[in-house]
C-alpha cells in the first residue's frame, strides 16, 4: 500500500463538466466560438504559429469591450463543478492527502476552482495578462499540456519526497497521458478519451468512486 501523500486533478472534464476554459471564457464575452475554434485550428495545422493565434484571440476579447480582469473573474467564478467534487476532495483531505490541480487551463479559472475544493495548490499551463488599466493585454497558451503536466508531476514529487510512482493522478483527456505513464496511478474519469486506456489504472464512473479506490488500499 503506498503512503497517503497526494492526488493530482485534472480540471476541465474531470472536475467541471466543460470542454475548456478558453469555450467558457469565449461565451463568457459573447465571441463566436467556430471563430475561436478555427483560430486553434490553424495553430494546430501550422498554418499560423501560437503567438499569432494567441495575438487573434486576444484581439477578438478585447473588441467584445468586456474582458476586464473583474469581468473574466466573474465569468469563471460562476463554473459549477461536477457532482461529487468537493466531497471527494473533503474526504481525501481528511484521509491525510494533499490536493494538487494541474490543468492546461487559464491560471485565474484554475485558481477559481482550486477555492472550490479546497485544494492545497495549483498549476495552470495557460494565462492571462492585464494592462494597467486590468484589460486582457495577452495570452500565454501553454504549449504541450500533456508533456507539461509530466513534467508538473515530477517537480510536486521532490517537493513532496515521492517518487511519482507515489502518486495518483486523476484525469479524463489524451492531455493526461503523460501524466498517468509516469505515475502508473492514472484514474480515469468517465467519460473519458478512450486513449487513456491503455495507461490506465483506474476508471471511475464518478468522482465518488474515487473514495473506494482509496479505502481498499490499493
Amino acid at each position: 500500500m503506498m503512503s497517503k501523500s497526494l492526488i493530482c486533478f485534472d480540471v476541465d472534464g474531470t472536475l467541471v463538466d466543460n470542454k475548456t476554459s478558453w469555450l467558457t471564457l469565449t461565451q463568457g464575452l459573447g465571441c463566436s466560438i467556430p471563430q475561436v475554434l478555427s483560430i486553434y485550428d490553424r495553430v494546430m495545422q501550422g498554418r499560423i504559429s501560437f503567438a499569432e493565434g494567441e495575438k487573434l484571440v486576444t484581439q477578438l476579447y478585447r473588441s467584445t469591450g468586456k474582458a476586464t480582469k473583474d469581468n473574466i473573474q466573474k465569468i469563471f467564478d460562476k463554473e459549477v463543478l461536477k457532482p461529487g467534487a468537493v466531497e471527494i476532495t473533503r474526504f481525501l483531505k481528511n484521509k491525510g492527502y494533499a490536493i494538487w490541480l494541474i490543468s492546461g487551463a487559464i491560471d485565474i479559472y484554475v485558481e477559481s476552482i482550486a477555492a472550490k475544493v479546497g485544494a492545497d495548490g495549483f498549476f495552470a499551463s495557460a494565462s492571462l495578462e492585464f494592462d494597467k488599466d486590468e484589460i486582457l493585454s495577452n495570452i500565454n497558451y501553454g504549449g504541450n499540456q500533456s508533456v507539461w503536466k509530466a513534467q508538473m508531476v515530477r517537480e510536486l514529487a521532490g517537493k513532496f519526497g515521492l517518487a511519482p510512482s507515489d502518486i495518483i493522478f486523476v484525469g479524463d483527456s489524451e492531455n493526461d497521458i503523460s501524466a498517468f505513464e509516469l505515475t502508473g496511478k492514472g484514474v480515469a474519469v468517465q467519460p473519458y478519451d478512450e486513449r487513456l486506456d491503455k495507461v490506465l489504472w483506474r476508471k471511475v464512473g464518478s468522482l465518488a468512486q474515487i473514495q473506494k479506490i482509496v479505502e481498499s488500499g490499493f
